[in-house]
């Protein structure tokens, strides 16, 4: 057999072969050296991303007020106000430059801090728009007095009992509607002089307390079942059942009170956490029928509602009965319907 002999060209083919491979292997490298100097876009998986920095803002609250529930009240104590709050940093200067926005109408008023034993109030620093007075009182003696009650919901009774000894006082308020469960109110605190201060008022259903409200002199607080608010005690401060003997004591102390355009003012608090200044305006005498009897000489005084939603009472107080109610109407506008108590039958021990 004879060997073949190589030819030029077959000869060239490995020289070409590896010339390319190297310049292959040389671009590649040089693309790896550009891609290792070129910046990390967002999103590249392989550079670990930048570290997020947060700037914490830190704004100071309101210093609390504490208020020691042994110290005596002082006479001559205004309302709870609110500690000034200090001045909060602007969070960035574009929000340095917004102007600041005032109060929305109706907001609640401002807050501070109240303590009763071992638990903690925000106390409402209510304005009373006008000087509360003093006035002299002289309750009637015990007695129980049956209304008839009309209202939207049907027709019913209700029993008023008042009841006064040693210096203290219970009130209670029982009605029964047809259809409907019994639902009661109860007050009871010191009565003297200045007429009847409440301690504690609740409200119940089915003979069951549901809601409260604590009148704690010591701490000049009014303090509620349900909400973690407080209200500064006023003097004169009633309830929202004893304020039917308060107005009547007032009455019989006061003979000038008794006369057309006079105004009797009183703080009443509720359940709801509420404690407003209501005025009793007189409107003069009037003839009223009651299941009772006529009633020639009526003194009529009426509370006007100062909000929407709010109660509008008329009540008729008879001077023969030391000017307690023989007629209430409890309306609430503008279309809650309303609910009458005319008086059946006055028991006395």
């Amino acid at each position: 057999m004879h060997a073949i002999a190589a030819t030029p060209a077959s000869a060239a083919r490995p020289a070409r072969r590896r010339a390319a491979l190297t310049l292959v292997a040389a671009v590649l490298a040089a693309h790896v050296l550009l891609l290792a100097r070129a910046p990390a876009r967002p999103g590249d998986p392989g550079r670990a991303p930048r570290p997020l920095q947060v700037r914490q803002i830190v704004t100071p609250g309101p210093a609390a007020a504490g208020v020691d529930a042994t110290a005596p009240p002082t006479a001559a104590a205004g309302p709870i106000r609110p500690t000034p709050r200090a001045a909060r940093p602007p969070p960035h200067a574009a929000a340095a430059t917004t102007p600041t926005q005032p109060a929305p109408a109706g907001a609640p008023p401002p807050m501070t801090a109240g303590v009763v034993g071992a638990a903690t109030y925000e106390v409402r620093a209510d304005i009373i728009e006008k000087a509360l007075p003093v006035y002299a009182a002289r309750l009637p003696p015990a007695a129980t007095m049956h209304y008839a009650v009309g209202s939207g919901a049907g027709a019913g009774q209700a029993t008023l009992r008042w009841q006064v000894a040693d210096g203290r006082y219970r009130l209670t308020l029982e009605r029964a509607l047809a259809g409907q469960p019994a639902q009661g109110s109860a007050s009871q605190g010191d009565a003297g002089a200045g007429g009847v201060a409440p301690e504690r008022y609740t409200e119940s259903r089915r003979g069951r307390d549901q809601r409260a409200v604590n009148f704690q002199r010591d701490a000049g607080l009014i303090t509620f079942s349900a909400p973690s608010a407080a209200q500064a005690l006023s003097p004169g401060a009633q309830d929202r059942l004893s304020w039917m003997l308060q107005l009547p004591a007032v009455l019989e102390a006061e003979p000038a009170l008794r006369e057309p355009g006079s105004e009797v003012l009183m703080v009443v608090a509720g359940t709801r956490g509420d404690a407003e200044v209501w005025a009793f305006t007189v409107q003069g005498r009037e003839a009223v029928d009651t299941p009772a009897g006529p009633v020639a000489d009526a003194l009529h005084l009426q509370r006007l509602p100062r909000r929407p939603y709010d109660t509008q009472i008329d009540a008729w107080l008879d001077p023969a009965r030391h000017h307690l109610p023989v007629r209430l109407r409890l309306q609430l506008p503008p279309a809650g319907g309303s609910t009458e108590f005319a008086l059946e039958r006055h028991d006395t021990p």
